[in-house]
This record gives structure tokens, sequence and C-alpha cells, in this order.
């Protein structure tokens, strides 16, 4: 196995371990959503989009969703992977090359919107369309208020990580 490969496969599961750990402290500390709809755990994902790629993105999005659905205090219900699946590669595919601060604000939002709409179709398919519709109309003014936080903060982490590459040379591609 070559270096690159290993890097992407230990940053990869760091990431995933992260993104879990962080969504099930939120789950079991603070139960049903106190976080105010700030989907803290998509920082790793969104990390490792934009570092490993989108490949490398779907494979820790999906192992970071199992991880969550059969380790969380709720049912496991696979509709709602897509939007973790969309937190892991979307940024991935907007932002990763030529990267500027414009692009994670864009790749930010897109998913965000992807996730919430992922996310509204699995309370329809789940639960009923009165739920989802309901939940949908609070979460979007939440993702309005909450996404300059998530971009500030993958933005800061992810420049220092391009930083870090570039002092020492590491190629990720």
């Amino acid at each position: 196995m070559q270096k690159k490969e290993l890097y992407k496969i230990v940053l990869g599961g760091i990431l995933t371990a992260l993104a879990v750990g962080i969504r099930l402290f939120f789950d079991y500390v603070f139960p049903m959503g106190s976080t105010s709809g700030l989907p803290i755990y998509s920082i790793p994902l969104v990390i490792a989009s934009l570092t490993l790629g989108p490949f490398y993105g779907l494979l820790v999005g999906i192992t970071a969703d199992l991880g969550m659905g059969l380790l969380g205090p709720y049912d496991y219900m696979p509709l709602f992977g897509i939007s973790t699946i969309v937190w892991a590669v979307v940024p991935g595919l907007i932002a990763r090359k030529n990267y500027n601060f414009l692009k994670m604000a864009l790749a930010v939002i897109v998913s965000y919107l992807l996730a919430s709409f992922s996310n509204t179709l699995a309370i329809i398919f789940y639960f009923d369309s009165k739920t989802a519709l309901a939940s949908f109309a609070v979460r979007i003014p939440v993702l309005v208020g909450t996404s300059p936080a998530l971009i500030y903060l993958d933005h800061l982490i992810y420049s220092r990580i391009l930083d870090y590459q570039n002092q020492n040379e590491l190629i990720t591609e």
C-alpha cells in the first residue's frame, strides 16, 4: 500500500471517529437536538471531503452514518444517511480545487440545503408530510442563522490543514 493511500485511510478513520463522537456526544448529553439545529458533526465530514476528495468523503460519510445510527439513542433510519453523505461529498466537489473562502461558503450552504431537503424527504417517508413541513419551516431559519458559524469553523480548520500541508509538502491528491 502506498504511503498516500495509507494517509487517506488513517485520516478518513480519524475524521469518521470525530464525526461519530461529536454526534453521539450531543445525542446523549443534549438529547433531541439541543444544538439548535447546528450540525456540528458535519465539520469532520466537510474536512474529509475537502482533504481526501469526494470518493473518500463518501466512504467516510457512509461509515460515519452507520456508526451514528447503530450507536445512537434512536432507531437507525437509513434515509437520514443521505444528509450525512451530502455533507461528506458535496464540499469536495464544490470547493476542493482552487480553494477560497467563497467556495467554502457556497459548499456549506449548498450542502446544508441539500441535507435539509433530504432529511425532509426522510421525515415524510418515516413519519408524515405535516411533520416534515413543520420541521422544515423551523430548519430553514436555523440554517440561515447557523451557516456563518459552520462556514467560519470549516474554513478555519481547512485553512490550517492547507498551511500544514504546504509547509510539509504533503501531497494528498
